[in-house]
């Protein structure tokens, strides 16, 4: 889009606002809410609409929503910062093992306990101050929570919509069942919009086809009020079924289809903007003065979600048709496969493959590859397509510290800890780590 269009379109068109941009309102902090609507909403009076689904999609799920920022945002930071204290006692561990190892003469009779001690010393030092540090991270944490659990008895975000924004008409209940007999041809043929919302099977019914009743709603205010109409939109990873995404998650452009679609019927102009998107244009259009680090935290939880949402996007090798897996239907077995000495210790790589089929009947290899260095920190991750080529992928990683599932044990060749599963056992010397060859003499050497 050229920026004279977009200047354009910013002067005349309506902003349609779809359910979950309005939803994600609730992951803003206060103060910047009040920003929104004061500095943005304030200037758009008579221009912010909403179609009757997505009011419905929005009542729908908002009670749900409200308490989520604390399950995304504010649980996962807790436990990091808990996990902080934790490792560092863990470090106090080492040093207790390092020092019971070498305080007998006979052992380590060239070691001095001195600089032990001293290191020791100053890492319960340091304890105390990740203590304090936790305290006063968690009461912060806290804060925020209350201020996000009040809006479920003062919603300014529920106001502000009801304020600021119009309401379209409802569908009859027979126009809606007209629109799922055209959504089942546009959905096997993935015409957009929604039809990634059949391909992740978390819909029922009339629900299925929401987008498309929204779709159809917009059309229809569009022919009547013969606007550009800019939709806001943060459901943009279902496997291209609004617009298409870069590898960085912004917004190329919609789809052609619906931009002829609503052209032919209403002779209007259409856009597809994010939330965050949406936020940084007021700023340049409306003189808003949103901070850049609100929007940039928008931005992010955005593409983390829709990472997590998790989805793998490839275009087969032989049909050239893009398909998406998700990861809930993955196992994502992974197993140490090899094992390498470096500066800081061993450097652990982790291997899953999983098998998947395009549908016109090619067989699709994944080898999704985690390099574990130092120990417990994931350095690095790939993934290799056969029969396939990657478009987009999510994020994953393992558990390095899971006790349970993980029994470590010291390599009785070089001293360095590794997976008993991938561990080799022999009489004659014990524990061999993968960073070892054995040759049919049972003589060892380093690789």
């Amino acid at each position: 889009m050229t920026d004279e269009r977009e200047k354009k379109l910013w002067k005349n068109a309506v902003f349609v606002f779809d359910s979950s941009a309005l939803l994600d309102f609730y992951f803003f902090p206060k103060r910047t809410r009040d920003k929104i609507y004061t500095e943005i909403f304030e200037k758009m009076l008579n221009r912010l609409w909403i179609p009757a689904h997505v009011q419905f999609e929005y009542l729908k799920n908002r009670e749900k929503i409200i308490k989520k920022p604390i399950a995304e945002k504010f649980i996962p930071l807790e436990k990091e910062v808990k996990a902080v204290n934790t490792k560092v006692n863990e470090v106090n561990k080492y040093i207790d093992s390092i020092i019971n190892k070498t305080k007998k003469d006979d052992k380590h009779p060239h070691i001095v306990q001195t600089k032990i001690s001293d290191f020791k010393t100053k890492v319960e030092a340091f304890i105390k101050t990740t203590e304090i540090f936790e305290k006063d991270f968690l009461e912060q944490i806290n804060s925020a929570k209350a201020e996000v659990l009040s809006v479920e008895k003062n919603d300014d975000v529920f106001d502000s919509i009801k304020k600021y924004f119009d309401v379209g008409a409802e569908f009859t209940f027979n126009k809606i069942l007209d629109i799922t007999k055209e959504g089942k041809h546009r959905y096997e043929f993935k015409i957009p919009p929604g039809y990634g919302d059949l391909l992740t099977g978390d819909k029922k019914g009339t629900q299925i086809f929401g987008d498309l009743i929204i779709w159809k709603q917009i059309i229809e205010y569009a022919t009547e009020k013969k606007l550009p109409i800019i939709f806001i939109t943060n459901d943009i990873s279902k496997d291209d079924d609004w617009c298409y995404i870069d590898k960085n998650k912004k917004i190329i452009s919609p789809r052609e289809e619906l931009i002829k679609e609503i052209n032919d019927a209403s002779n209007v102009e259409f856009w597809i903007y994010t939330q965050p998107d949406f936020l940084y244009k007021s700023n340049e259009y409306l003189k808003s003065t949103i901070e850049e680090e609100s929007i940039k935290n928008a931005t992010f939880m955005l593409n983390t979600r829709y990472s997590n949402q998790e989805s793998l996007t490839y275009k087969c090798s032989q049909c050239k048709r893009t398909n998406t897996i998700y990861k809930n239907d993955l196992d994502l077995d992974f197993e140490c496969v090899g094992s390498d000495d470096r500066n800081m210790g061993n450097e652990n790589q982790y291997e899953a493959k999983e098998y998947f089929e395009c549908e016109c009947g090619n067989e699709i290899e994944a080898t999704f590859e985690i390099w574990e260095y130092p120990v417990g920190s994931h350095n690095y991750d790939s993934i290799e397509l056969y029969g396939g080529e990657l478009i987009d992928s999510f994020y994953f990683t393992i558990d390095f510290f899971n006790e349970e599932e993980r029994e470590e044990v010291e390599c009785d060749i070089c001293g360095a800890e590794c997976d008993v599963d991938n561990m080799i056992h022999m009489e004659e010397i014990g524990y061999i780590c993968p960073h070892h060859e054995i040759n049919p003499q049972n003589k060892h050497y380093n690789d």
